[in-house]
């Protein structure tokens, strides 16, 4: 790729919006998974095989037939032992954390056949993850079922519809739940409101995000850390930092610990501003390992990383990106900025040559990272892809955005642009159009910048 065009791109990556939301969301399904754990250990404590010998361990076949060894155990003869309800439900909920949903239903009705009546945590897990694969016609299906069988939804049932709805983007739906748990007097818990708090906040909807905060305390719950860190990254991301400051002050006054998110989240919020050295002075106040018991996450040095290169030249990060290449080759070596190979920091320093048009070292970047067998992010495909927006080589972009679909990753509105961008470069607003029509017919919503992308396209097929 050519190093030569010095005009900056139409459409720019947000300086780590997107890790961020990524990071946001890891942290937060610490606490959507409290939907099944929650409901199934409390009632029934998590135990471990009494005798080995009437266990093995589970076993699955890979794309080549291989056989291997997952998670969990499983009864050698079902003769030798009969399942309680109990049992049956922590099986079926591991299961599914295996990504094995069939596996996890057909031990459900292995359960019935046996005349043992699932309980309302059995439908909980199963509705669950339904509603994580945003898969409602058979969360409802399951609902549907329980409800049949005598079992009345609690507030795990409602607020894991309201997390699939809003994974959906319907916030009508998710609203008229919200309205149905209120009707049946079964009280809203902390997590419904964080997770209609996180979607909103993840969909760049900070006004609806507030509204449930509000709703929250008018509530009488207190905010957690859950709730405090959605609203401080959603602020960060729309660059309203007085304000996030502000609320950091009242969790501070409300004495709720500081934990990595909240502490990683605050610095990206200033790198995002491009206030670097204050950046490097929160890392130093929030790990600073004398007097800290935080630990710096992957995104956390990702973020210091970005604060620290952020105005270097491109010899200066090709210098710190010799020094992460030896980091990553010489495992017994350690440094403060980075912790083995990964995908955050590959991307990082992807980005941070692309913005200084260094071509050819993004997509060596891309290279090193791929030989260390990293699965790039959705943020590593974009930077890749505003790569090729620059030569311009939209075929490029639209054949990444086509595997991307294939793959079934959940795209966005960024990779739909960029693939746009590239094509109005071209000239070509026939494929601009395209691209934007797909988009459309899949469900995402158009983006400022796309629009002024599609304006730009426009003007030059002189169709305006």
């Amino acid at each position: 790729m050519s190093t030569h065009h010095t005009k900056q791109p139409l459409l720019a990556v947000k300086s780590s919006s997107l890790y961020a939301k990524r990071d946001i969301s890891r942290f937060y399904s610490t606490q959507t998974l409290a939907l099944d754990t929650e409901s199934i250990h409390a009632h029934s404590p998590r135990r471990k095989p009494q005798r080995k010998e009437k266990y093995h361990r589970l076993t699955t076949k890979d794309a080549k037939g291989t056989k291997k060894s997952v998670k969990g155990y499983t009864l050698k003869s079902k003769k030798e032992h009969s399942l309680s309800v109990e049992e049956y439900n922590r099986f079926i909920f591991q299961a599914v954390q295996e990504n094995r949903i069939n596996k996890a239903i057909n031990l459900m009705r292995e359960m019935e056949n046996k005349h043992l009546t699932p309980t309302i945590q059995t439908y909980t897990i199963i509705i669950n993850e339904f509603s994580r694969q945003s898969d409602m016609d058979r969360a409802n299906k399951w609902l549907n079922r329980m409800q049949r069988n005598g079992i009345i939804p609690d507030a795990h049932i409602y607020t894991t519809l309201i997390d699939g709805y809003m994974r959906q983007t319907d916030l009508d739906q998710a609203e008229s739940i919200f309205r149905l748990m209120m009707d049946r007097n079964v009280k809203p818990t902390i997590v419904t409101y964080n997770i209609m708090m996180h979607h909103s906040a993840r969909q760049l909807n900070m006004e609806s995000a507030l509204k449930f905060w509000g709703n929250l305390l008018e509530a009488g719950l207190k905010s957690d850390v859950y709730t405090f860190a959605i609203i401080l990254h959603g602020l960060g991301q729309e660059g309203r930092v007085d304000e996030a400051w502000r609320v950091f002050k009242t969790m501070e006054e409300e004495k709720v610990d500081v934990n990595e998110v909240v502490a990683t989240t605050l610095m990206g919020m200033h790198v995002k501003q491009h206030d670097n050295e204050y950046t490097i002075q929160l890392f130093n106040k929030f790990f600073n390992p004398n007097d800290s018991q935080l630990k710096a996450t992957h995104h956390t040095r990702n973020i210091l990383l970005n604060a620290i290169i952020g105005k270097a030249d491109n010899e200066a990060i090709t210098k710190y990106y010799n020094l992460y290449k030896s980091n990553v080759a010489d495992k017994t070596h350690k440094n403060a900025l980075f912790v083995g190979a990964n995908v955050y920091t590959y991307t990082t320093f992807m980005r941070a040559f692309l913005r200084r048009n260094n071509l050819p070292m993004v997509s060596q970047v891309y290279a090193d990272m791929m030989a260390q067998h990293i699965q790039p992010s959705l943020v590593t495909y974009a930077t890749l892809m505003l790569a090729h927006a620059y030569v311009p080589d939209p075929e490029s972009c639209q054949r990444i955005l086509t595997e991307l679909r294939k793959n079934g990753l959940e795209l966005n509105a960024v990779i739909y642009t960029i693939t746009m961008r590239a094509w109005a470069k071209a000239g070509r607003w026939e494929k601009v159009k395209s691209v934007y029509d797909e988009m459309k017919n899949n469900g995402i919503e158009p983006t400022k910048l796309t629009m002024e992308v599609l304006r730009y396209g426009r003007s030059r097929s002189g169709d305006i």
